[in-house]
């Protein structure tokens, strides 16, 4: 789907974050969660949602990283009016396998543990959709809960602004400016000949606050040997994922997780099997990021 996106422009965006408690007095009730994330009510996903709406939902999210909307029936048109809130679609989810996607809407994903199903496994493993593999990383993604047994199956979700807090001084100082390669897995977007780099850190165009951005899956730096590499990525990741900066979702038929991929990791806390448990499925779709992979030849890279 191609169109204008109904994100925010970026003064407006800034503003609303600066204000956030005018934002808990307006139409949408917004309740934080804990050191991250926001609860909403007061919000019909079944409705047309304003620009003010929109405004609010996308300071909302980033100001608190992720969103979770409680109980609430989502169709597979509402979840993708929902999405376009914050931002145009993710363009590779329309290219997965057929089997991957909802029959007639190729932006949104069916996962399930079904028998058969070639999602069963989607989520597992610390990640961040699209950062170890895409061109531009996803922006938001927008996870709907059809069905989960309770007390499994749940949502993990890592803080990465926390992550660089925590890094002693000089790590934070060497891994300035630093970039890492994208590595080759499935759904790979680096073009042959080429290479992709991200950046070890970065900083959110909207809050202005610096935080690591990097693929547990990567596995070189540009410019040091494997060594060197595995070095540095063992320090940074040893502050990734902390108890002290993990939230776990505990999913409830008809809940709706909203997700900044920039700066969190994510992963499904733990398998679900449908025999022994039940039905796990979930309807996804997500936005195009705004953190473009630098491209370089194959020549001048590490």
């Amino acid at each position: 789907m191609t169109g204008a996106s109904n994100r925010p422009s970026l003064p407006l965006y800034r503003h609303l974050v600066v204000h956030m408690k005018q934002i808990s007095n307006g139409p949408l009730r917004v309740a934080s969660i804990g050191q991250f994330g926001a609860e909403i009510d007061g919000l019909d996903l079944s409705e047309s949602l304003t620009p003010k709406i929109v405004e609010q939902l996308n300071a909302t999210l980033a100001t608190f990283q992720f969103i979770v909307i409680r109980r609430q029936p989502l169709c597979a048109e509402h979840q993708l009016k929902l999405t376009r809130c914050f931002g145009d679609f993710e363009p590779g989810l329309s290219r997965r396998p057929a089997a991957h996607r909802v029959a007639g809407f190729p932006d949104l994903l069916y996962l399930s543990n079904e028998i058969g199903s070639t999602t069963a496994d989607y989520g597992m493993g610390w990640h961040s959709d699209g950062l170890a593999y895409a061109k531009k990383p996803h922006g938001a993604t927008i996870l709907h809960c059809l069905a989960c047994p309770p007390g499994t199956g749940g949502t993990l979700l890592a803080d990465q602004y926390d992550a660089y807090a925590r890094l002693p001084e000089s790590v934070q100082r060497r891994i300035e400016g630093m970039y890492w390669y994208l590595p080759k897995v499935p759904h790979s977007e680096v073009p042959e000949g080429k290479a992709l780099l991200q950046p070890m850190v970065r900083v959110h165009e909207v809050t202005g606050r610096k935080f690591v951005f990097c693929s547990p899956s990567a596995n070189r730096i540009k410019g040091l040997s494997a060594q060197q590499s595995d070095e540095i990525f063992n320090e940074v990741r040893r502050f990734q994922v902390t108890n002290a900066n993990v939230y776990c979702h505990n999913w409830e038929a008809e809940d709706t997780l909203i997700w900044e991929n920039s700066t969190l990791l994510h992963s499904k806390a733990s398998p679900v099997n449908f025999f022994d448990q039940g039905l796990r499925a979930m309807h996804r779709s997500a936005t195009s990021g705004d953190f473009e992979a630098i491209e370089e030849s194959i020549s001048s890279s590490d």
